[in-house]
């Protein structure tokens, strides 16, 4: 369309239940639901509660998802709803899950492999079973994008997809669910969620409906994070950060994902960070960055959180990156100096995503950027 300022789509409905038990019923048809969970919310009991809630419909499970969800995983997964001819698909956990559920509701309609779709051009089947998604962090915001990422199982490259079928029928925010995650689980997706935000924000695609949603999102996490992290049992910093996700996720899936997401696909396949880490880690040096071709915008950005100037937020993150026990240099996540030309030009593969970051990306600014947080 001509002289288009922006698109927004959001097809999902977002429902938010602060307390009591999850009770899925009314958003079943259909006789059969595969709930697609990991093996720590299976063992204790988590998915079993939120199964025996659906009693309009014989309740299946399929919980081995592994981080960094590989495409053999979506497969098993998809011949798993196909044989139990699931007419939903709830996706209850961390971002692995809710990414495997979406991939293997649509695989579930045919017996094609799905690295054949994610790394072979194939057509990936449409989705027929309705899909529903819960997360149990509150970082991933993947309830409401439609947006999944994959390893694949011949290459070992992690690999995003973005398909309209991945967007949920509905997302339930359930912040009860999260209170059982351990702090440094806290830690790592709170400061993905923080990515998305400022990613967003700082984005080349930004927008006026997304830049609102970040910047609370942003607000929120600054002001929740280190709480929800110290105090496992704080209810109010646990439902502030499932908001904050949220609207994040909201925000990226407008967008996309810019230099921290794109740089953490090969740091998290070389040195086996969870997401949140490999994101986080380059994330002070992307805001510095971010200067060069929104100065202006980042430093209003820096004033709404209560920050001087740009520098002055970079430095704040790298302080709550160190509350947080995380690393905030490559080396401390087992990156060796002579690796860094490498991890540059892996990360180069993904041009398109780093392209939409505000500042001049090539191998060499990129790799200076990789020494300079050695």
């Amino acid at each position: 369309m001509k002289d288009l300022r922006f698109r927004f789509l959001l097809p999902v409905e977002i429902l938010m239940v602060d307390e009591g038990e999850l009770d899925l019923s009314e958003e079943i048809s259909g006789d059969s639901v595969v709930i697609v969970t990991d093996p720590f919310l299976y063992d204790s009991g988590q998915a079993h509660a939120l199964g025996r809630s659906i009693t309009t419909a014989r309740v299946n499970y399929f919980h081995q998802i592994e981080p960094n969800p590989s495409t053999d995983t979506v497969d098993a997964c998809g011949a798993a709803i196909r044989e139990a001819g699931a007419s939903a698909v709830i996706g209850f956990g961390g971002g692995s899950c809710l990414d495997t559920a979406k991939a293997a509701a649509c695989m579930a309609a045919s017996d094609r492999k799905f690295v054949e779709c994610l790394e072979g051009g194939a057509d990936l089947p449409k989705r027929q079973p309705r899909l529903i998604l819960i997360p149990t962090t509150a970082g991933t915001g993947s309830e409401v994008t439609n947006v999944g990422v994959y390893t694949s199982s011949e290459t070992g490259a992690k690999i995003p997809m973005v398909r309209p079928d991945f967007y949920a029928d509905t997302a339930v925010l359930y912040p009860q669910a999260t209170y059982t995650m351990p702090p440094q689980v806290t830690a790592n997706t709170g400061m993905d969620a923080f990515c998305h935000a400022i990613e967003a924000y700082w984005n080349q695609n930004s927008q006026p409906l997304c830049d609102a949603c970040a910047i609370e999102a942003l607000k929120l996490i600054k002001d929740n994070l280190l709480t929800a992290f110290q105090k496992r049992d704080d209810t109010e910093a646990r439902k502030n950060m499932s908001t904050a996700s949220l609207l994040a996720g909201v925000a990226f899936s407008q967008t996309r994902t810019t230099g921290p997401h794109a740089l953490s696909y090969p740091l998290t396949a070389r040195y086996h960070v969870a997401h949140g880490v490999g994101c986080a880690v380059s994330l002070p040096a992307f805001i510095r960055m971010s200067s060069q071709k929104a100065a202006s915008k980042m430093k209003r950005l820096a004033g709404n959180l209560g920050y001087a100037d740009v520098e002055s937020l970079a430095d704040g993150v790298e302080e709550l990156l160190k509350s947080l026990h995380m690393p905030t240099r490559l080396r401390e996540i087992g990156a060796g100096e002579q690796e860094l030309e490498d991890i540059a030009r892996e990360a180069m593969n993904y041009y398109p995503q780093l392209a939409l970051t505000p500042a001049v990306i090539t191998l060499e600014s990129l790799s200076d950027m990789l020494h300079s947080i050695y």
